[in-house]
């Protein structure tokens, strides 16, 4: 009897917790995603709204500025991912991009950065002043959307006093739903990490 009644509590616990926006709901965007071992990234579920999942380096002084992360879009607050995929798709690039100036600028006070003294300082806060004006300007940069797996794709490359930020934004159609993957590095090779983890996700 004991254990009847804990099986149908785990039961109940199971369908409840998604509804209240628990772990399982952001467990299961990690999920999708591939992220081999070998590349030096974790996955990591945030519990922000809307829940979302984040890969980015698990070490280094510029972990900050390589990451890619996957949400669910919701229709009511972003209408253009599925009236107007090019027109979000643009409108993404000062959301995405308004965080690195800070991340860059950060870098000047890490001891192990590879700029040390006033002239990191003054590199840094060089950058950062370009990035954060960046926004919508930096489109001039990008290549027009595109078709990819399943809905549309834009990819920006563009630099700020020597240093390079690689930038890609997808759109994805998963029959009424609507996924975003935005990756960012300032290094090919990463960039195409992240391009396969995003070829790795798992729609339905």
């Amino acid at each position: 009897m004991v254990g009847q009644k804990l099986a149908r509590l785990a039961r109940l616990a199971a369908l409840a917790l998604p509804l209240l926006g628990g772990d399982a709901t952001a467990a299961s965007l990690c999920a999708r995603l591939t992220v081999p071992a070998e590349l030096g990234l974790a996955c990591r579920d945030q519990t922000t709204a809307p829940p979302r999942a984040v890969v980015a380096p698990t070490g280094g002084a510029f972990a900050a500025l390589s990451q890619l992360s996957l949400r669910q879009l919701d229709r009511a607050r972003e209408p253009s991912a599925w009236d107007d995929p090019d027109a979000w798709l643009r409108g993404q690039l000062e959301l995405d991009t308004s965080g690195l100036a800070d991340a860059f600028g950060s870098l000047a006070d890490d001891p192990d950065s590879p700029w040390g003294g006033p002239t990191a300082a003054l590199l840094a806060e060089r950058v950062r002043e370009a990035l954060a004006g960046v926004g919508k300007a930096a489109l001039a940069s990008c290549d027009p959307p595109r078709d990819a797996s399943n809905g549309r794709a834009m990819s920006c490359r563009f630099g700020a006093e020597g240093v390079g930020l690689l930038l890609d934004l997808r759109l994805v159609r998963d029959g009424e739903k609507r996924w975003a993957i935005q990756y960012r590095s300032m290094n090919a090779q990463r960039q195409r990490h992240f391009e396969a983890i995003a070829n790795s996700f798992r729609a339905g």
